[in-house]
């Protein structure tokens, strides 16, 4: 008998061991925390539901959390991270949501005039424009979104924590994905 997961697929994902690749994108926590609160009191101003701006922001901050705590010269070049699948449809919805409040098409009023005006009064290091936010967001999301042969070998092999000839040829490959998307490693 298969014991089926109630919550859904789980996607193992290799991500930088370098929180620099997410960094910059760490604010986005907060602002889509904060938008997911004003989506639950006005939802019919929101492209899309409160729970997944919710979700896209705690999923930045655990990522974020996870990489900073790790001291820079222990840290590993690379980490495993388990990454249910409707995270990552949230993410995908929200980054959709996030560029068309950019280019002001109809129906994203609710969570453009939000995301203007946390850019402009949170303490940032700079103001951030909803442009902007959907360019931080969509580099997270093609290290997260990553997927392969390469990644389900290195991320089994990790997993398992064995070292094969194949292993570092996975790894390189992943690597070579990271610096095509301008990853910083």
């Amino acid at each position: 008998m298969t014991t089926k997961n109630p919550v859904g697929l789980e996607l193992p994902r290799i991500l930088p061991g370098n929180p620099a690749w997410i960094r910059y994108a760490a604010y986005l926590s907060e602002v889509l925390g904060l938008a997911a609160a004003a989506a639950r009191v006005r939802p019919d101003e929101y492209p899309l539901p409160a729970l997944a701006l919710e979700t896209a922001g705690e999923v930045i901050e655990e990522i974020a959390a996870a990489l900073t705590t790790a001291a820079a010269d222990t840290a590993p070049p690379v980490v495993l991270y388990v990454l249910p699948a409707w995270t990552l449809k949230a993410l995908r919805d929200v980054l959709a949501a996030l560029h068309a409040a950019a280019v002001e098409e109809p129906g994203g009023d609710g969570l453009r005039s939000t995301l203007v005006l946390l850019g402009e009064s949170l303490d940032y290091p700079r103001v951030r424009t909803p442009a902007e936010m959907a360019a931080d967001l969509d580099a997270v999301v093609a290290v997260l979104a990553l997927d392969g042969p390469a990644v389900r070998a290195a991320a089994t092999d990790l997993a398992l924590s064995r070292c094969r000839a194949d292993t570092g040829t996975a790894l390189t490959e992943v690597y070579a994905h990271w610096v095509r998307l301008g990853v910083p490693l």
